[in-house]
């Protein structure tokens, strides 16, 4: 086939000491790559994934694949999922699923083989198709420039630059085998009516239109290239790295030019959708420089982003709560708190204290006779209430956070102590009134917290 040499040299897919792992469906374009490299002496094995689809057809197409492997004399894998039961346990969607199956699997496969990339067979008309597929569901330059030629994770695409017109061509004249996948001729799948309904049209519009995609897709590129470099300068500028997660000023985004624009291209890899996205900027950008609706959240997967007091905090979702503590003799070594820090303990009679009863936040002074042993050291948890020191009723836990102005984003992180099965300290926040120092007190206790930095 004229240009493919020129293509895989253009591009450094790889070379003939490279030893290449080749995905082969069965289908015609997957073995027009196999007949390509083999007619010009690469060395490969093959690969096949049966997706358990199409009944009698997939193990036949299984079957039809390692016969041709065995005609080529080269190394053969394969590999049969359940992909629908696989798609309902992961809940996506079975195109989704099989996809990542498919690569998950080649991903294995490499190392164990000493494989350097995969190759696909995916042409031309399969990056035209997936462009146009992108621009339906709403998309970005990345999207628009389709499938690319090469991916970080090793996989090459020799075929890219073929339309399927000249792989049919191939085919014929090379007199070679394939199988026909029949779901490809219904027009059940969206990507089906694009190729059946759309793409003929317009190439009767311009019968050049595939000769003209590299040319197009390379300026996509160049501009994606530009935008992301863009990007990558403004969140470094607005991006302040603390110890729970990234915090952002609200008002340095707003400063920038399409802020909306920006915020979904820098949180892009953190998974939230684009909707819930643009309605969380606008509850905060609601009204001019007006900031609403303090503790607005959005989650995806793995993150949370968090609208607090003039800030936005991009955070990863909450670990699982970690175990409570329980201390049944005096400790005489730190206490470690996941996600809050350390606490040291010590006491002393209150002869030797210096009647001092200023002390931050982090510092805490208890009468001893109200602090016995054991004590329970846990996270907080929504209903957990005490009588913070010098008020007169009990207070929500929650609250105090909020009227402390503890960030959200650090809440989930505060611990509490507690003694007599009564909360005494939201350690880092407040002590409780029970626990006060008075004119009886004969023995002090003194806890000090070191925050995780």
């Amino acid at each position: 086939m004229e240009g493919f040499l020129a293509f895989i040299n253009e591009h450094r897919l790889f070379n003939k000491t490279d030893r290449l792992l080749v995905a082969v469906s069965g289908g015609i374009d997957s073995m027009v790559l196999t007949d390509l490299l083999h007619q010009h002496g690469f060395t490969f094995g093959i690969a096949h994934v049966n997706f358990a689809l199409r009944g009698a057809e997939s193990e036949a197409d299984a079957v039809f694949v390692e016969n041709r492997a065995n005609d080529y004399g080269v190394p053969f894998h394969q590999i049969r999922f359940d992909t629908e039961a696989e798609a309902a346990r992961r809940g996506e969607s079975v195109q989704v699923t099989a996809r990542q199956l498919r690569y998950g699997w080649f991903a294995q496969l490499c190392p164990a083989h000493g494989y350097v990339a995969v190759a696909t067979a995916h042409q031309a008309d399969d990056v035209l198709e997936t462009m146009l597929l992108n621009l339906t569901r709403g998309t970005g330059l990345t999207g628009l420039t389709g499938i690319p030629i090469r991916t970080e994770q090793g996989v090459v695409r020799p075929l890219w630059f073929a339309s399927r017109e000249q792989i049919e061509a191939y085919a014929q004249e090379r007199g070679l085998p394939w199988r026909e996948d029949t779901s490809n001729a219904t027009d059940k799948y969206a990507r089906n009516r694009i190729r059946h309904q759309v793409v003929p049209v317009l190439k009767t519009i311009n019968p050049g239109l595939l000769a003209h995609l590299p040319r197009t897709v390379g300026y996509l590129r160049a501009a994606d290239a530009i935008v992301q470099e863009t990007m990558t300068a403004s969140w470094a500028a607005v991006a302040q790295p603390q110890p729970t997660g990234v915090k952002m000023d609200v008002a340095a985004v707003k400063a920038l030019s399409e802020p909306l624009f920006r915020l979904g291209e820098w949180l892009r890899p953190y998974g939230f959708s684009a909707q819930a996205l643009q309605q969380f900027w606008h509850s905060v950008d609601a009204e001019g420089d007006t900031f609403v609706k303090n503790g607005q959240v959005i989650q995806s997967a793995t993150h949370r982003l968090v609208h607090e007091r003039g800030a936005i905090w991009l955070l990863p979702q909450a670990d699982p709560l970690p175990q409570p503590i329980r201390v049944t003799a005096w400790p005489a070594q730190p206490i470690d708190l996941p996600g809050a820090g350390y606490v040291t303990a010590e006491r002393f009679d209150r002869t030797n204290w210096d009647g001092n009863l200023k002390t931050p936040s982090t510092v805490a002074l208890f009468d001893a006779a109200q602090l016995l042993l054991p004590w329970l050291l846990r996270r907080w948890q929504p209903g957990d209430r005490f009588r913070p020191l010098g008020l007169a009723g009990t207070q929500l836990v929650s609250d105090l956070l909020t009227n402390a102005k503890v960030p959200a984003p650090q809440r989930s992180s505060v611990w509490v102590l507690e003694a007599g099965g009564e909360v005494m300290w939201v350690i880092g926040v407040r002590t409780a009134h029970r626990s006060r120092i008075t004119e009886t007190t004969e023995q002090i206790v003194r806890l000090s917290l070191t925050p995780t930095t």
